[in-house]
């Protein structure tokens, strides 16, 4: 890992740096609950509250108050020295956090904003207002929550910035308020939005040199006997498997992996643990389980479905990719599904009853398939019924049909039946899916798709809409009862499926078919 001279900081801590001079109060949302990676000779994480420290304390800040709804007001940290400052500051003994409720909260906004001139220079402080979220209930306010916002929105107003000696070449800074939010929104608008003092700061997922960086800072944790690759590997391999997760999940995927005795090279397996839980009971994508399905799915498979040879074969040949990772998952991103199927043809070829078959032949249980008839979504609202409503709405804690059946059992067949009839932004929904592998419910919890197996239907291609002397009559086009050599009957299919299909879901994803009947 190369070595730098000073600590570098991710951009939201920069950012905060860099507005002192102009901002009176922040505003960060999102990833505020992550451990913060620090770059320098020696490469750490750190909680958010210590990083912000580390930020402030070179621009000549005298300590952090600290107040949330829980444990009322603490400082931080706890050297006497700086203690010392921060109990004259409040008039409280901060050696343990003391109670304070959301009036002299406001009273102490103001103080540490605009604090009274006096012969001494006044004292440099932030004061950080964590799980500011539970202040407002469902968007309502309380009316003492109400008063406090509006203080601190007079408190923005009337901010000054804090100089300090001359001598110590520091230039002026506001004392900041920084509010720890879940969602920007958990503020009231009128505070957030039409105050200039008042500056809102996104904080993102770490991105993917971030987590090199930690999974670097990580592989010391595991046991050397289980070191069975390089540490650049071993990050690299770590990187793939958690996009858009936390360097807290990171951190919990190597303890996972310890507590397990998984070896380096098989991280794959804790992030899999990770995302679905026990993983004590085999996954039956891997080992001998799948690869005797295998050896036996043209039968098996063949037995069910009648006269389908070659959709069978081609199935089996998408199966035959995943233990070896050179599926669907081999292209790019390890929390893609592990296979996509596309079933084109005809009512009453097999398409559904392929399904079902695989689900036995992989599970052994055909109640490891669910089925989802499209045609029940061709509304664009009918989504929420997949993902759940948004939050706000109705019923947006119960979660959807889709997502709570994935978590409840991630190995399974997913078959959307008919999908062409679908509305078409719910079809962007299953791209997220096909991309990332995960979908994020009405309560905002993600859930994976990277043990499911899916399936799409359609009976594009089979018939077309006319309209003949004003009259719109439907025009089969491709029949079961039709005598077409197998070859013809393909050929027919894909020539009716293709121009729709894309027309509709105008992405690759959905638009190629991997496998057919």
């Amino acid at each position: 890992m190369s070595s730098v001279t000073s600590p570098v900081f991710p951009k939201w801590l920069r950012d905060i740096a860099h507005l002192l001079p102009i901002r009176s109060q922040f505003v960060l949302s999102g990833n505020i609950r992550d451990q913060v990676f620090v770059a320098d000779e020696h490469p750490r994480m750190v909680s958010a509250r210590a990083a912000l420290w580390q930020v402030l304390e070179p621009l000549g800040f005298d300590g952090l108050l600290v107040w949330d709804v829980v444990d009322g007001l603490q400082a931080y940290p706890l050297e006497p020295a700086r203690l010392t400052i921060l109990n004259g500051v409040c008039k409280l003994n901060l050696e343990q956090p003391q109670p304070m409720g959301l009036k002299p909260l406001a009273s102490l906004v103001r103080q540490v904003s605009a604090p009274e001139a006096n012969s001494k220079l006044p004292v440099r402080v932030a004061l950080v207002i964590d799980y500011a979220s539970r202040l407002r209930e469902d968007g309502r306010t309380p009316d003492d929550a109400r008063d406090f916002f509006v203080a601190a929105e007079k408190a923005a107003n009337e901010a000054r910035p804090i100089p300090r000696a001359p001598e110590s070449g520091q230039k002026p800074l506001f004392n900041p308020v920084i509010w720890l939010v879940n969602r920007p929104n958990d503020l009231p608008y009128w505070l957030t939005v039409d105050n200039e003092r008042v500056h809102s700061i996104p904080v993102a997922l770490p991105d993917a040199e971030t987590r090199k960086r930690a999974a670097q800072v990580l592989y010391p944790l595991i046991p050397e006997c289980r070191r069975d690759i390089a540490i650049d590997a071993f990050a690299a391999s770590l990187v793939n498997l958690t996009d858009n997760m936390s360097v807290n999940a990171l951190r919990d995927i190597v303890s996972l992996a310890v507590r397990l005795e998984i070896e380096a090279s098989n991280i794959d397996d804790a992030v899999q643990s990770f995302r679905v839980g026990d993983m004590s009971m085999s996954s039956p994508w891997r080992g001998e389980h799948l690869r005797s399905a295998i050896s036996k799915g043209e039968f098996q498979i063949g037995k069910r479905v009648k006269g389908q040879h070659k959709a069978v074969i081609k199935v089996l040949d998408v199966l035959k990719r995943i233990p070896s990772d050179t599926g669907a998952q081999a292209r790019g991103s390890a929390s893609r599904p592990r296979g996509v199927l596309f079933f084109a043809g005809p009512t009453g070829v097999g398409k559904t009853e392929m399904a079902k078959a695989i689900a036995e032949a992989v599970f052994g249980d055909e109640s490891a398939y669910l089925r989802f008839d499209m045609s029940e979504f061709s509304a664009e609202h009918s989504g929420d019924r997949l993902i759940g409503a948004p939050p706000g709405y109705v019923g947006f804690d119960q979660g959807g049909e889709l997502t709570n059946a994935m978590r409840e059992r991630p190995f399974r067949v997913l078959l959307f039946d008919e999908i062409e009839k679908a509305h078409h932004r719910i079809l962007d929904k299953f791209l997220q899916v096909l991309e990332d592998g995960r979908l994020t419910d009405g309560r905002g919890e993600t859930v994976y798709f990277s043990d499911a197996l899916i399936i799409f239907t359609s009976n594009l291609g089979i018939s077309r809409k006319r309209r003949i002397g004003g009259e719109e009559v439907v025009e089969i086009l491709v029949s079961i009862k039709d005598k077409l050599s197998p070859d013809e009957f393909e050929k027919k299919i894909m020539a009716g499926v293709s121009r729709p299909l894309r027309a509709r879901a105008p992405t690759p994803e959905l638009s190629t078919a991997s496998a057919r009947t």
